[in-house]
């Protein structure tokens, strides 16, 4: 009977002493979760801002015609793909520009000179590489805009207007603030040809220069 009590009370002893140093053994903590990737993909659309410089090259040089520079603000919208870092895109975007020069001849007969541009429009293809929330893009493909050189003489004008179709070609870097909110900012620069016409400047060359900032909300 004694010999059976021994053997229980070792029992107990030894398992209150195993418990015990399981309760001080050291419980490891599960390694911090890391921040999601922020992905890409998805469609947006947004608003820009910013300043064009425009270039009418002239036939008739003697007439001193400088860049024609004003603000522009607009809108665009568009898809992207991601694939690994690579991000893929098309986009469209459309902008009032506010670029006017009056130059004015002493003749005879004198003459009046109006010429600019109205807006800007583009559909692009895009290309980028992704650094989580940073992405670094180029872009480019065809454009649009409304140009027009315009002449008075003798009381009369002669509107000379057209829209026309040339390339755009640029790039930029975007910033998701957050998961819907995107920041850029982008330089293109567009070739348009020439506008043809009874206008004292003769045949006339578009290029213009853009840098704009915008911000975009992702679907």
């Amino acid at each position: 009977m004694r010999l059976k009590l021994i053997v229980v009370a070792s029992a107990i002893a030894l398992s209150t002493t195993g418990g015990a140093r399981a309760a001080d053994a050291v419980v490891q903590e599960p390694p911090p979760e890391l921040p999601p990737i922020f992905i890409w993909t998805g469609g947006y659309i947004g608003l820009q801002g910013g300043y064009a410089w425009t270039k009418p090259d002239a036939d008739v040089d003697a007439f001193g015609l400088d860049d024609v520079s004003s603000g522009m603000f607009g809108g665009y919208a568009g898809y992207n793909w991601q694939y690994g870092p690579w991000v893929f895109g098309a986009e469209g975007d459309i902008n009032g520009v506010w670029n006017d020069k009056s130059l004015t001849f002493a003749g005879p007969p004198p003459v009046t000179v109006d010429i600019g541009t109205d807006w800007l429009a583009s559909l692009r293809a895009r290309t980028g590489y992704a650094i989580d929330r940073t992405l670094l893009f180029v872009t480019g493909g065809v454009a649009w805009t409304k140009a027009s050189a315009d002449f008075t003489t003798l009381g009369v004008t002669f509107d000379n207007s057209d829209t026309l179709t040339g390339w755009t070609l640029g790039g930029g870097v975007e910033y998701a603030f957050t998961d819907n909110w995107i920041g850029r900012a982008e330089y293109r620069y567009y070739d348009f040809g020439n506008v043809d016409g009874p206008t004292a400047l003769g045949s006339v060359d578009f290029q213009s220069q853009t840098l704009t900032v915008g911000v975009a909300y992702k679907f």
